[in-house]
């Protein structure tokens, strides 16, 4: 993987960590895209974990207080994300088999991001305590 300036990711056998910041956030795509294709993730099933760990590192920045973690690791046959933040949290009560949720327009709190993660990924699992919000998912790699 290339190097990029402003972005000190940690690398070690299997396993992705780098910060997420607003001006970090294009640099999400490229290197979990990288991180995917390395790991051997098909390419319909790559797009759709890079755009849920570009939404849920969004969602860190927007709503997390303005920073976070993000980490990809292989376990068991899958491709994990973990997105930590410092943020308020929030109740974490969709249904993965629930409808999209309406429209709310120009909010930011619609939660038609977290649906859209709960769709495109085999897991999702939320975590909010007083230190701050964990948002984890994973895509089963192919046999």
């Amino acid at each position: 993987m290339t190097a990029v300036p402003g972005i000190r990711a940690s690398y070690e056998k299997e396993k992705l960590t780098f910060p997420i910041t607003f001006p970090l956030l294009p640099m999400v795509r490229f290197y979990v895209r990288e991180w995917a294709a390395v790991s051997g993730l098909p390419r319909d099933r790559r797009e759709a974990f890079v755009l849920a760990a570009y939404e849920t590192a969004c969602n860190a920045v927007l709503h997390g207080g303005g920073h976070g973690l993000l980490r990809l690791y292989e376990h068991h046959g899958a491709l994990h994300c973990q997105v930590f933040d410092q943020g308020p949290g929030f109740f974490a009560d969709a249904d993965a088999d629930a409808e999209a949720p309406e429209s709310c327009g120009t909010t930011t709190d619609s939660k038609r991001g977290l649906w859209m993660v709960r769709q495109l990924t085999d897991h999702l699992k939320i975590t909010t305590d007083t230190t701050g919000t964990v948002v984890s998912f994973a895509i089963t790699l192919p046999p």
